[in-house]
């Protein structure tokens, strides 16, 4: 286990093997990804980070000026530095090139924030908070209806399932800092 201070940065736990829930905002909430491609691209942009470093990603949505993931570290878990500086980097290149407005603004990722999850019923709460974000937010009234998150993709292949994590692990009770 290795505890990190950064400065300017929030401090990080870095453990092996653990399941982490992630928070990603842009700078000053701006809603750099309204796009249909920009969501896709930075989709593509997570997923292919944490191929490269072998961490598995369970759940995630993206929505226009942040993201949730939940993901397990490997034997390495100080490479989540690597892999969230590697996504917002590209990112924010992509968005620079395809969108010439951003070129003119310094920054487009504010800051990340990670919890290393270590109870089950953490884990499942936060999955159904990952899940229902999209309806927290105003984007759609039922979470399978956004298709910028994994719950899009569950629902269809597995609908009994998941509303058995959702009747049994409540968000209602969590206190994310989500005021995005």
């Amino acid at each position: 286990m290795i505890y990190k201070e950064y400065k300017h940065n929030p401090p990080h736990l870095f453990v092996k093997n653990e399941k982490y829930f992630i928070t990603a905002s842009t700078y000053q909430k701006k809603k750099f990804f309204i796009q249909k491609e920009a969501k896709e691209y930075l989709k593509n942009s997570i997923i292919r980070a944490f191929s490269e470093f072998k961490w598995q990603i369970d759940d995630w949505v993206i929505l226009d000026n942040h993201y949730h993931l939940m993901v397990e570290s490997t034997d390495t878990p100080v490479e989540l530095v690597e892999i969230i500086r590697r996504i917002h980097r590209f990112s924010a290149i992509w968005l620079k090139k395809n969108f010439t407005e951003y070129n003119a603004l310094g920054r487009i990722w504010y800051n990340y924030w990670d919890t290393c999850v270590s109870f089950e019923k953490s884990y499942f709460n936060r999955l159904n908070y990952i899940w229902f974000n999209p309806v927290k937010h105003g984007y759609v009234e039922f979470p399978e209806e956004w298709e910028f998150g994994s719950y899009f993709t569950r629902a269809r292949e597995d609908d009994k399932a998941m509303q058995k994590i959702i009747n049994q692990y409540r968000i209602d009770q969590m206190k994310i800092k989500d005021d995005f």
